[in-house]
């Protein structure tokens, strides 16, 4: 058997692992069977502590599973669990829903309390230092030393979901020996033992680990610090001839497939780059190679996030800038420089900013130490326009505006906040989390699960969206009402209840003669740099229900088109129903000024307010980059904008025309990907609706 070269001749396989044929009926229970079981066995022992539970479920699953091993791939993962542990969490949180109230402000859609359960950032140091069969006994050590009954029960968990992981491994090395997978065979057996000493049995285990991971229930959506995780090993492998670098980059290729091939479009995030104390710069040899990879496979997931500091090698930047001009752009850059001050801003200590890692999609955290949870809360602030002309009395000024602005926003989101906090009080018995803690020291060091703040830093996210919408807004009600003197409070409140309807003179000068924010004029971005400021210091600080803090989140994803779709017409000249600005950009179209007016904006925020991330969409037109140096280009705005303090950047580059085609002949454009948020897209998997936001502002950047 050929072991090796075969990546290009079984991509197909790999994209569609998770779609092959059924698994064999002797290798475990089918999942309807594993269902009845763990309801008739397991969740009828009520009496019982909701962790050990947990536990339980999760043994009984990797132990009784069906499961598969695919000779053709260099690692081994496949088990069928139905999602179970998944479902019976979602029957929990339905059950606590009702004794949270709701309130106004979350009723009119303003704010959105949350559990956010699967923003994760494991501890991968630990998961590669003590292996399976380590982390199992350090668990039962500690419970034998344990002082009290709740973390002695901890401690049993964990160790009997680690047991567990072992037990699933010598099945899946069972199951290589019979389909004849002498890929993984050997790795299978060592970590079954041992703590990984190649390359080979380090993806092995990161991949075992993060399926572990969501049969308990909680996303990885962080593989860390990659090219620092995994640097020894390689070097390992090449130094003692066990691998060439080709090799290791193919190992690599069957790797980030499968990630890709697991989790479709959502993307796993891996970081690469960095800074060392001394601001030395952290990346390596490794990081050129996931680089080169990335370049290779063209593909959405999974996507980088490139620490960048004053020190990165050039050539590094390059790379990733000449990924992006060709369109291969599923990365966003993030400045080190920024997000170390922002960092210690908000609590964390200096000696653990080197493993800062960016989470899910651009959400700041702590590598092993931090539970984020960057979703516990969102915030529609471009909703809060409605409740602003709601009041008898007209403001008499611009000032009185504010302050109204100020008031309800401290006002919805202090109700959002009280409702999130009372959702966390009910988190450990929803979903205690063995499998997580046993990464994590602080976990051993408090003999708590993360349910039970036994993270280091428990800290909770409030995503707020459309900024700029609400920036315009404000802007506009000043332009027209109070210099221009166009309308009347009352008669704008009049036409943004009608829709603009019969206002359609007064909604084009709204639309195209009131400053926006993304064009550097002041008349604007004052009015979005005093909304963040507000936010802020509302948000942060703002303790938590698990022994942290909220924290600001400027941005949006997706939300910029759905909270727009229950968002009133407001006075930038936005209808009813359209998208709001997305992220800490611009509304949609409205950067007229071009792409240097729109980095001016963005820099006069203040990012060290943002500890729950930020991230402006940069659209630039091919022809930009034609006839130039287009990879020097894209570096030189990057190096700009965080000269000027930006915190994260990212970029689409293609022309209306060709999403135009793409959306009369889909089938000719398979390929073109599109940056969505904080993760890809194949623009023809896009709904008309978010597809027509990328054509509006493709016309834009013309």
């Amino acid at each position: 058997m050929e072991l090796w070269n075969t990546w290009d001749g079984v991509r197909e396989k790999l994209r569609d692992q998770y779609e092959l044929g059924p698994f064999a009926e002797d290798t475990g229970l089918p999942v309807e069977e594993l269902e009845q079981r763990v309801r008739k066995e397991l969740l009828t022992r009520s009496a019982e502590p909701r962790i050990r539970q947990r536990a339980a479920m999760f043994s009984f699953l990797l132990e009784n599973a069906r499961i598969r091993v695919d000779s053709f791939d260099w690692f081994a993962d496949h088990i069928a669990t139905g999602n179970i542990m998944w479902k019976i969490q979602d029957e929990w949180q339905r059950a606590a829903a009702p004794e949270i109230p709701s309130s106004p402000w979350v009723e009119r859609q303003v704010g959105y309390p949350r559990l956010d359960l699967s923003h994760t950032s494991p501890g991968w140091k630990n998961v590669l230092k003590y292996g399976i069969c380590g982390i199992r006994d350090r668990a039962l050590s500690a419970r034998e030393t344990a002082r009290d009954p709740e973390g002695k029960e901890f401690f049993a968990a964990v160790a009997t979901a680690y047991e567990a992981i072992r037990k699933y491994t010598l099945r899946l090395t069972a199951e290589a020996e019979r389909q004849g997978a002498v890929r993984v065979v050997n790795g299978l057996k060592n970590l079954a033992v041992r703590a990984p000493e190649t390359l080979q049995e380090a993806l092995q285990l990161a991949y075992l680990y993060n399926q572990a991971q969501e049969v308990e229930g909680e996303y990885v959506r962080t593989l860390g610090t990659f090219d620092r995780l995994y640097l020894e090993f390689f070097r390992h492998d090449l130094q003692r001839g066990i691998l060439t670098r080709d090799q290791a980059k193919e190992l690599l290729k069957f790797f980030f497939d499968k990630f890709a091939a697991l989790h479709f479009g959502a993307g796993h995030n891996l970081c690469l780059g960095g800074q060392h104390p001394d601001g030395s710069d952290a990346g390596n040899e490794l990081t050129e190679l996931v680089l080169e990879i990335f370049e290779e496979r063209k593909d959405l997931d999974p996507k980088l996030s490139l620490r960048l500091n004053r020190n990165t090698p050039e050539p590094v930047l390059r790379h990733a800038a000449r990924c992006v001009a060709a369109g291969i752009n599923a990365i966003v850059f993030t400045n080190d420089e920024a997000a170390y001050p922002m960092l210690l801003k908000h609590g964390k200590r200096p000696e653990d900013l080197l493993d800062f890692v960016p989470v899910g999609c651009y959400e700041p955290a702590i590598m092993g130490r931090e539970m984020c949870c960057s979703m516990s809360a969102l915030v529609n602030l471009a909703k809060i326009v409605e409740a602003l002309f709601e009041a008898d009395q007209p403001p008499r000024n611009m000032d009185e505006v504010m302050n109204r602005c100020r008031h309800l926003l401290a006002e919805a989101i202090a109700a959002t906040l009280e409702r999130t906090c009372q959702w966390e009080k009910r988190w450990p018995e929803i979903n205690p989390s063995p499998v997580l803690s046993g990464t994590m020291d602080a976990c051993f060091d408090r003999g708590r699960d993360v349910s039970h703040a036994g993270a280091y830093y428990n800290n909770s996210g409030v995503m707020c969206a459309g900024l700029g919408t609400l920036a315009d807004s404000l802007a506009a009600i000043e332009e027209l009402v109070y210099k221009r003197k166009l309308c009347t409070w009352e008669e704008l409140r009049t036409a943004l209840r009608a829709d603009w309807e019969g206002q359609e003179q007064l909604r084009q000068t709204a639309l195209k003669c009131a400053p926006k924010w993304g064009n550097n004029l002041a008349a604007a971005d004052d009015w979005a740099v005093a909304v963040a400021t507000a936010v802020a210091e509302i948000i942060n600080h703002t303790p938590n229900a698990r022994g942290g803090f909220f924290q600001m989140g400027c941005w949006s994803i997706d939300n910029a088109v759905t909270f727009g779709q229950i968002t009133g017409a407001t006075p930038d000249g936005r209808r009813r129903g359209m998208p709001l600005s997305k992220n800490t950009g611009a509304s949609l179209a409205a950067d007229v000024r071009g792409v240097t007016a729109l980095i001016n904006s963005a820099s006069k925020l203040d990012y060290t307010e943002f500890p729950d991330g930020s991230v402006i969409d940069v659209m630039l037109h091919p022809s930009v980059l034609r006839g130039t140096d287009g990879p020097g280009l894209i570096a030189a705005l990057i190096r700009t904008y965080f000269e000027r303090g930006g915190m994260f950047i990212h970029f689409n580059i293609f022309d209306a025309e060709t999403l135009k085609r793409a959306q009369q002949e889909p089938e000719k454009y398979r390929n073109l990907q599109v940056r969505v948020c904080g993760w890809n897209s194949r623009f023809i998997d896009l709904s008309p609706e978010m597809q027509e936001t990328f054509i509006v502002q493709a016309e834009a950047a013309k």
